[in-house]
């Protein structure tokens, strides 16, 4: 379903084309922008890039509509699972790993000490709930003509949405956040219609949707770092047996590992070579495409992300009430607002590769740890027109329409 977004009186909304990322050397490789959906939080370039950042001259924000993913998490229960069987493994093997045959590579010494799995589930980490409150902080700097004294706030009920948004708007609104704002849950089940989270009130949505893609990239992109990495440490440790669910436990440890604990924490990142790291980054963007985006069957992610966008329309044409709207989600929740209006779409995304280094649907730019998608009404000496802002970068609306 294509979406034509027509603003009384105000012109026609168009949308822009393509994500083109730069190709990074070795040497000045951002491994964490790089980890997928998994990644914290940072500032991707404008689309395009030649795009000036910031509101045009001559013009003012008067409304806009904010929706904010949470913030960096633990690992949901079936990824723990895959990091805490390679814990397994490590440890059953202390022997193998404590006295080496000889000096281990050194991304790999930490093994010599052995390796614990400390991550939890689900919840909101320390670094999650830093980059909620930053971005409060930095949101009451940015829109201070938009802020009012009291509010309505929306967030999924779920603990690590309702505490995010609760971080945020102690960043916004200072101590007095709870009487400043009214912070209403939206029940995340099948009873409730909810533009935030619309999957799970559709009876034809399943989690397992992109599965089969999942499956057929991992089985190319796996193999081949499972046999260098044990040919690697074969030397100090022979008869290591690394399996490629071992290998993947160890990529969930550098992205989770980063998230509970911030950048540098894990030992995992160091384990592996720039292009592993993008391949995996792949996997990332398929799974995000497969059951939150173009990859949902037929025009299913159209539809699902429609609610949002009647929402975010609906309130930037009103003139009345209030200024600002807040609302936290999940990383689907963008996804879906992406498909519905037409943004980041790649001609074709192969699931066994080759992998598009330009694709336009990239997880780490446009749905990250922190996420948010701002939709700004702009006055501009009585022109009225629309202004996207995706995780603080000006994403261009160009001539291809949605």
């Amino acid at each position: 379903m294509l979406l034509l977004l027509q603003f009384s009186g105000f012109g026609p909304l168009y949308l822009p084309g393509a994500i083109r990322p730069t190709k990074k050397h070795h040497d000045d490789f951002e491994l964490y922008q790089h980890l997928g959906h998994l990644s914290p939080f940072f500032v991707p370039p404008n689309t395009p890039e030649s795009l000036v950042s910031g509101t045009p001259p001559g013009c003012t924000v008067k409304k806009a509509f904010l929706i904010h993913r949470h913030g960096s998490r633990h690992p949901h229960a079936d990824e723990l699972a895959v990091v805490r069987d390679l814990s397994y493994y490590i440890n059953n093997n202390s022997d193998l790993f404590s006295k080496p045959k000889a000096q281990p590579p050194d991304a790999w010494s930490f093994l010599m000490k052995g390796w614990n799995c400390t991550l939890g589930t689900d919840d909101l980490t320390a670094p999650g709930r830093e980059q909620l409150f930053d971005h409060g902080v930095r949101f009451r700097l940015r829109y201070a003509d938009l802020y009012t004294e009291s509010g309505d706030v929306l967030a999924g009920d779920e603990d690590r949405v309702v505490e995010s948004a609760r971080w945020f708007m102690d960043g916004y609104y200072g101590r007095d956040s709870n009487s400043s704002a009214d912070l209403t849950p939206v029940g995340e089940d099948e009873e409730t219609v909810s533009w935030i989270t619309p999957h799970y009130s559709c009876p034809k949505w399943d989690s397992s949707f992109g599965e089969d893609d999942l499956s057929k990239w991992r089985a190319v992109y796996l193999p081949p770092i499972t046999q260098r990495i044990n040919r690697k440490l074969s030397k100090a440790y022979p008869g290591v047996n690394f399996t490629d669910a071992h290998v993947h436990g160890m990529l969930y440890a550098c992205a989770y590992g980063t998230a509970a604990y911030g950048k540098s924490s894990s030992p995992w990142c160091d384990v592996f070579l720039p292009e592993e790291i993008l391949q995996n980054e792949y996997e990332s963007d398929l799974r995000m495409r497969g059951f939150a985006g173009y990859g949902l069957p037929g025009e299913m992610g159209s539809v699902l992300g429609s609610l949002l966008v009647s929402n975010m329309t609906a309130f930037l044409q009103e003139d009345e009430g209030q200024k600002l709207s807040l609302a936290f989600g999940h990383d689907k929740t963008i996804a879906l607002a992406l498909t519905a209006t037409g943004l980041a779409r790649d001609k074709s995304y192969p699931p066994t590769g080759p992998v598009d280094p330009d694709r336009a649907w990239q997880a780490a730019k446009l749905m990250l740890f922190a996420s948010y998608m701002l939709w700004e009404r702009l006055d501009c000496g009585g022109e009225t027109r629309i202004q996207l802002i995706l995780n603080g970068a000006n994403y261009g609306l160009g001539s291809t329409g949605c």
